[in-house]
């Protein structure tokens, strides 16, 4: 009969979570930022109008990208190394504490960068799950 040896490695949650946000990197802005001469990003507004807000630009150079939030159905979790400690039914005296990993933020949403084109605002399409359910239902008809 074959054994199975497993390697349990404990895992806790915070619970003073931490607030992160993940910046989707173009190639081409990553390949900029990891070079020998990095350039400075500022983040500005664009200018709103009276049908439409400003959005936040990030911007190097001459190349603007807009700056949008989008949501991901699977959560990230950043994880942090750590140890376990004695419980009411361990001996402290005898307790050897065990490598284990906290998350300590779970991160459900991440900003994408858009290209702005010179001289024109890049149209975004906007798809929400309910307006393709609307969509298809019209079809339907």
């Amino acid at each position: 009969m074959a054994t199975q040896y497993t390697t349990d490695i404990p895992f806790s949650s915070s619970h003073a979570q931490q607030a992160f946000k993940l910046l989707e990197l173009p190639p081409e802005l990553l390949a900029l930022l990891e070079s020998e001469d990095p350039p400075t990003l500022t983040i500005t507004s664009s200018p709103s109008t009276a049908t439409t807000p400003g959005y936040a630009l990030l911007c190097h150079g001459s190349k603007q990208y807009q700056m949008r939030q989008k949501n991901t159905s699977n959560p990230i979790l950043i994880l942090q190394p750590s140890s376990t400690g004695p419980t009411q039914g361990d001996d402290p005296e005898t307790f050897i504490p065990q490598p284990s990993v906290t998350a300590v933020s779970k991160i459900e949403d991440t900003i994408e960068l858009i290209l702005q084109e010179e001289g024109k605002k890049k149209e975004v399409k906007v798809n929400k799950w309910h307006e393709k359910f609307a969509k298809s239902r019209l079809e339907k008809k």
